[in-house]
């Protein structure tokens, strides 16, 4: 164990140099940033940032500075400073250097203040999300419906049913000479199946319309005294069935719509017709008798009709057939569960209101997006906010508001979109490793010999050293709400993502540092994978701030900064490829043919047609 010896005498030896100069061996140099939180929120015009200088003597053996302006060291070694915030800007970062007077040796922190309103994890943005069914997306919802809706007229009207006691068909003076029953016969009573519903969307309420084609009723005369006995079949061409429907969040499942019928259906019947399919009925009274066996069978249809379908305990939990339909239909077009599994996070949707126009239909929901489900990788922060924006709920049309006629149209606000960007850099959204990099002539891999062209320290390693850049987010980055510099859908605020160069030999941060930077977002809907694609814009170099805080090579840092918010430009817009997809899914068992991604309002918004799936 000769070594100990030797390392106990390096060791205090060092110590003696470390304190003659003005630091300590087991307090080094260093400088703290105490408050307020890396990627906190505020509303505030200002934020006050203090900190703390350690490893020298006394208090005037070090110089801060915060963004190049100097701020006082107490005795203590704390600092205070009082920095505005740009609302605008949104990330507001903060260069803390601080320097040791005895050594000369400089130190960098970094902070990023978050100047905006926040959506906590786990709370709700509140309305934020739409989803919008018009009336041509309704018409997907009938065929559905209808096949949800058991309407069997037979069991409205059973075999043997007795509609004519007793009619005398055959009066005289000398009293009745024959008189008649009418029972229902078989065949059964039928329709033309399937029977016809259309929906349509009126203000406050939903017109569910059932039509019945071609009902037919056979009966038996049976005839008694001079009266004859002879078959009867009655045909009424078509039935309708008029009913309104009032749709809203579902009490004991918000997530649900519930769906009651608003009073009782009304039915009216058109084209009655009749034809003698068996025995001689042709006895000079027998227009009457038709007519009176008509007039009996037709309420009897009505009001089989009108209590198949009305609310069988009004406003209880029980509903009428049509509105339980809808209800099950409408489960079908739910975005929530089928969208947070295709991401890999948890998305909840409760609804605040289900709002009916004479165009269509719109499910408006809050929105809580978290990152419960995933195993988040190393390196990836866990965040507690998004960036929220106040924007108002959005107002549907008959067209989008480019004016192009949809079926659906899917809403997410500023704030929600916000929540999702979270949720998905805790799960490693963003997080990218660079082997090689374009200096305006193409690719080249990343090696001692290129990183020397501005990292000139790297000069005397092997030319073909490999190294790699290393991009990890430490904040969620945000849509601001405003469009984007070059007229994309949306301004994406990126803030605090960390790039550092790696030594792949000794597995060693060579430089490392933060980005902010200002891009544009545009999204593409792919009709193949039914999935919301994005886009990053082009980046200029006005709208990136680099910041170096880890130089082991003593490189000079603004310098290598400036070379780098030349470079990046043409290295983030790949980041829009870790964007990732977003997935839709089926509706309804239909595809989505994407129209149009377009704003409405202040919302992002997909237009779509419900087609068959290919």
């Amino acid at each position: 164990m000769p070594a100990q010896p030797r390392s106990r005498l390096a060791l205090a030896a060092w110590c003696l140099f470390v304190l003659h100069v003005g630091t300590s061996c087991t307090n080094p140099f260093s400088v703290t940033i105490l408050s307020p939180e890396h990627g906190s929120f505020t509303t505030a015009a200002s934020v006050t940032i203090t900190g703390k200088v350690d490893g020298v003597s006394v208090a005037a053996d070090a110089v801060v500075t915060v963004n190049g302006v100097p701020v006082v060291v107490q005795t203590d070694k704390t600092w205070s400073t009082v920095q505005p915030l740009d609302a605008n800007q949104v990330f507001n970062a903060f260069l803390v250097e601080a320097t040791n007077l005895r050594t000369n040796v400089t130190l960098r922190d970094r902070l990023v203040v978050i100047a905006g309103e926040s959506v906590a994890d786990g709370d709700f943005s509140l309305d934020s999300l739409g989803l919008r069914l018009n009336d041509t997306g309704l018409d997907a919802v009938e065929p559905l419906v209808s096949s949800l809706v058991d309407l069997d007229i037979a069991t409205l009207l059973p075999v043997n049913t007795l509609v004519i006691n007793d009619y005398c068909a055959i009066d005289s003076i000398f009293g009745c000479l024959g008189s008649v029953d009418a029972r229902i016969a078989t065949p059964a009573p039928s329709f033309t199946q399937p029977f016809g519903l259309e929906i349509d969307s009126m203000t406050n309420f939903v017109a569910g319309d059932v039509t019945i084609n071609n009902i037919e009723v056979n009966l038996n005369i049976i005839g008694s005294g001079l009266a004859p006995s002879c078959g009867l079949r009655i045909r009424a061409v078509q039935t309708l069935i008029i009913g309104d429907y009032g749709l809203s969040p579902a009490a004991s499942d918000p997530t649900q719509v519930d769906v009651n019928l608003i009073g009782a259906p009304g039915v009216s019947f058109t084209g009655f017709s009749h034809q003698f399919t068996s025995g001689l009925c042709d006895f000079p009274l027998i227009g009457d008798l038709i007519q009176l066996i008509i007039g009996d069978v037709q309420p009897i249809v009505l009001n089989g009709l009108v209590d198949f379908l009305r609310d069988p305990d009004g406003g209880g939990p029980a509903d009428a057939p049509i509105a339980e339909a809808i209800e099950v239909a409408l489960a079908g077009v739910q975005i929530a569960g089928p969208i947070g599994e295709g991401l890999g996070l948890e998305l909840e949707a409760p609804l605040f209101a289900v709002l009916e126009d004479n165009a269509g239909l719109t499910l408006a929901s809050d929105a809580r997006i978290t990152s419960t489900p995933c195993t988040p990788p190393e390196g990836a922060p866990d965040l507690t906010a998004s960036l929220h924006v106040d924007e108002p709920f959005p107002t549907f049309g008959a067209t989008t508001p480019g004016g192009l006629p949809y079926g659906l149209g899917i809403s997410i606000s500023t704030s929600a979109f916000n929540q999702l960007l979270k949720a998905e850099v805790e799960c490693g959204l963003l997080q990218e490793t660079l082997t090689e990099i374009d200096l305006g002539t193409g690719p080249l891999p990343l090696t001692a010999g290129v990183l020397s062209l501005f990292i000139p320290e790297l000069a005397s390693a092997d030319p073909m050293r490999a190294f790699v850049i290393k991009l990890r987010p430490t904040l969620a980055p945000a849509l601001t709400g405003n469009p984007g510099p070059l007229g994309e859908l949306a301004e994406l605020r990126v803030g605090g993502l960390s790039v550092e160069v790696r030594d792949t030999v000794l597995d060693a941060v060579v430089i490392g540092g933060q980005v902010d930077f200002r891009a544009g977002l545009d999204f593409a809907f792919d009709n193949q994978t039914s999935e919301l694609v994005p886009s990053i814009g082009l980046v200029v170099a006005a709208d990136i701030d680099v910041d170096i805080v880890n130089n082991t090579v003593m490189t000079n840092a603004n310098q290598l900064a400036a070379v780098l918010e030349f470079l990046l430009p043409a290295v983030l817009p790949t980041l829009g490829a870790s964007l990732g997809s977003f997935p839709l899914p089926q509706f309804l068992g239909l595809s989505l043919q994407g129209v149009s991604v377009e704003e409405n309002g202040e919302f992002l918004s997909l237009f779509a047609d419900l087609v068959v799936a290919p």
